[in-house]
């Protein structure tokens, strides 16, 4: 028999020992545990919306968006935009 437990660096105790031994208690044959431990890092979603701050912003931008507070441009009219914008370094 197998068994996969599957916690939390929080859950990883010594009363998850006591409780492994308490569960083969009863076996006759000698139990073997064996340790993995997996480093997990969260996509680029999963880590945003762990993020109170950025799920707030994300909400608010969807609300002004959704209240018509858009800005629309060709992107001729953009190259226009960034010409009229930039500063040259060569007037510098």
């Amino acid at each position: 028999m197998t068994v996969t437990y599957q916690l939390t660096e929080a859950e990883f105790d010594y009363q998850l020992f006591r409780r492994i031994k308490a569960q083969f208690s009863r076996s006759k044959s000698p139990i073997k545990i064996k340790i993995e431990i997996e480093e997990t890092e969260l996509d680029e979603t999963e880590a945003i919306m762990a993020n109170p701050y950025l799920v707030e912003k994300i909400k608010k931008g969807i609300e002004s968006v959704e209240n018509g507070n858009v800005i629309s441009f060709t992107p001729e009219e953009f190259d226009e935009l960034v010409k009229k914008h930039s500063v040259h370094t060569a007037s510098l």
